[in-house]
This record gives C-alpha cells, structure tokens and sequence, in this order.
C-alpha cells in the first residue's frame, strides 16, 4: 500500500493525554519548534524531548512576529539536514503552528508534522485544517497570511496540563474563536452553551468536531466551503492590524463578528433578532469586548489605511468586493459580496462605539 506524502489531506488524529506520555512515540532526531514562553512555563517539556534526542528544538518567542520570513528562515535553517522520512513538531500557539507548518510544507518538499497546541486559540482552530502561514508588510502595515500553505498534520497532541497556565485573556480568545464556529455551524450546540457553558475539554473536542466536518468537505480551499470559517475574521484582521497586534487574534475576531452582524442586518441578510441574540451570547458567554474597543482603534485608523488592508485580504474579490461571511440564522451562515459603500455606510456607527 502506498501512503500519503507528508502534509497530505487526512482526518484528524488527535491524540489526548499528558506530555511525557504522548512524547514517548516521538521519533528519535525529530525538529522541534518550542515556544519560548511554554518551556519557562512548563520546564519538564523539555526534559521529555532531550530524552527522545531530537536533531534540534528551536525556541521561538510567540506573537505575531513568528509569523514572519526571518523566523521561517530560523525553522528552515534550523532543519536543512532534516531527512525527508524526518518530523517537525510544532509546539506553541498558532504563530508557532504557521511559521512550523510552512517550514514542514518546505524542508526537503514536505516532512511529517506534528502540532502540540499550548493555547486555547490553537487547540480550537488553528492547529487543524492544514494552513500555515506568514504575513508581509504592505505600506507600512501588516497584512495577515498573505503567504501561505496546506500541509496537513499527521498527528495532534492535546495536552490538558499545557492550559493550565494560560490567562483569562487567552481562554477568552479560545472560547471566542470556538464560539464562532458555534454560532455559524450548529444551531442546537449554540442553544446548549447559552443555557449552560461547556468545560474546557468538551469546548476543544466540540469546536474541532465542527472545524473538521468543513475541512473534510473542502481540505484544500477550492471549492469556497471553507470560507464559513472565516466569521468574523474579514474586518477582525484590519481591527488586529490597526492595534499593531497588540488586540489577540480572538478577540479581534469577537469584535469582528460584531462588524459582520452589523453588516448582515444592513443588508437584510441576518434577521435583527438573529443579530441580537448571537451577540448576547457573545457578551454572557466567552465575553466578546465591548464596541468601545473597536471604536478606538478604527478612530486611530484613516479610512484609506482601511481600505488598504482590506484590498490585500485574500479573501476580497476581483473587483475589490469583500467576500464576507454573514449569518442567515443561528447555524447557518452564507458568503455575500460587500460593496465599499456598504460597509462605509457602518463607519460612523463603529468609529462612535454604537451599534448601527
């Protein structure tokens, strides 16, 4: 039988259990991508890797910097005697995954690929569906994964001691981004968490579940099905950007799917009553940050910077229409193209805190 080349689509393996277990079957000479943070944080990780005598474990410092050339030149040096048959294990938060992902989709045309997330943001969505990816610089502002792959994990290590020091803020981001894929996917898993909020665990294996249901039906991008997933993140990159990201991924993705509820209502394509109620749950459940955040930062920004960022999304169309993400109903959700006039017309609205 033939197998899959490294980085090939397949159904995710997840694998839950402590560190020092699951790192006992790690291949001897394996590359390791750790963030710097997680082995102050967690120091018998590296004990249990230098017991497996790795070809290198390469600490990197987490944030939006890791999602940089220089640091996917780092990973890329780091493992140029890599063989091909060799494993990369990414273990961090989603910057460590993208940069790692791109170096395992590149080192010798594709080595295996091992995600360990240690954030909730990485343990509900980034660390499955494949993509890696950097950011580039456009006129003085970051655009958001411009530059990027599909290479598929081979496994998945869900460690729940690696949470266990994570901050409100990073369980927020978490839940907030897992809450998203609720709110747009499944409609009975929505009415659950609003009566009763889940653990930590069940919010993990729920989200994944949902993420992985689109990401079979579509692993590569090319028939537009995974563009559901994308809720909130069309205007949350510009609001991420314009902090200079020091706004988290999550809850730039909280605000900005209060943006894509607001267009939605605008156009008539979410019910006010829809609206209403998907942020409600927002506010009581993983605790979406006021619109007075979003106010701030767009009244920093000058519309045409705005402009810019969107314009480089990879997700605008061919004649500069943004291709957003707006809810029909609770669970259901649908690609609309948005014209610049539309969205303008919300500007005074967002830059005054108010909704429109």
């Amino acid at each position: 039988m033939i197998s899959s080349p490294p980085g090939a689509y397949r159904h995710s393996n997840d694998q839950w259990g402590s560190f020092k277990r699951l790192s006992a079957n790690l291949p001897e000479g394996s590359l390791v991508v750790l963030d710097r943070k997680v082995a102050k944080l967690h120091p018998t990780v590296l004990t249990a890797l230098k017991a497996r005598r790795p070809h290198a474990v390469l600490q990197l410092t987490g944030g939006e910097r890791a999602k940089s050339f220089e640091a996917l030149e780092q990973v890329l040096s780091a493992g140029l005697t890599l063989p091909r048959s060799g494993t990369l294990v990414a273990m961090g938060g989603g910057t460590i995954g993208d940069v790692s992902t791109m170096a395992a989709h590149l080192l010798k045309r594709g080595v295996r690929l091992v995600q360990v997330p240690t954030t909730l943001l990485a343990a509900v969505d980034s660390s499955l569906g494949g993509k890696g990816a950097v950011d580039v610089t456009v006129r003085g502002r970051v655009v958001k994964n411009p530059v990027g792959v599909f290479h598929y994990a081979e496994e998945t290590w869900l460690c729940p001691e690696l949470f266990a020091s994570l901050s409100d803020t990073q369980r927020r981001e978490g839940a907030l981004e897992a809450w998203k894929m609720v709110a747009s996917l499944d409609a009975e898993l929505f009415q659950a968490y609003t009566r009763r909020a889940p653990a930590l665990e069940r919010l993990v294996k729920d989200a994944r579940r949902l993420k992985e249901s689109v990401c079979a039906q579509d692993p590569y991008e090319q028939q537009g099905l995974r563009r559901v997933l994308n809720f909130g993140h069309t205007f949350g990159h510009v609001l991420e950007s314009v902090s200079h990201f020091k706004l988290s991924h999550g809850d730039a993705v909280g605000l900005g799917m209060l943006c894509a509820l607001d267009v939605g209502r605008a156009l008539g394509v979410t019910p006010p009553n829809v609206a209403e109620r998907v942020e409600a749950a927002l506010q009581k459940g993983p605790g979406v940050l006021g619109r007075e955040r979003t106010a701030q930062l767009l009244g920093r920004a000058a519309l045409k910077d705005i402009q810019v960022l969107l314009a480089a999304d990879k997700k605008t169309g061919a004649g500069g229409e943004l291709r957003m993400v707006l809810l029909t109903d609770i669970g259901v959700a649908e690609i609309r193209d948005v014209t610049a006039p539309q969205w303008r017309a919300l500007w005074p609205a967002w830059t005054q805190g108010v909704r429109p």
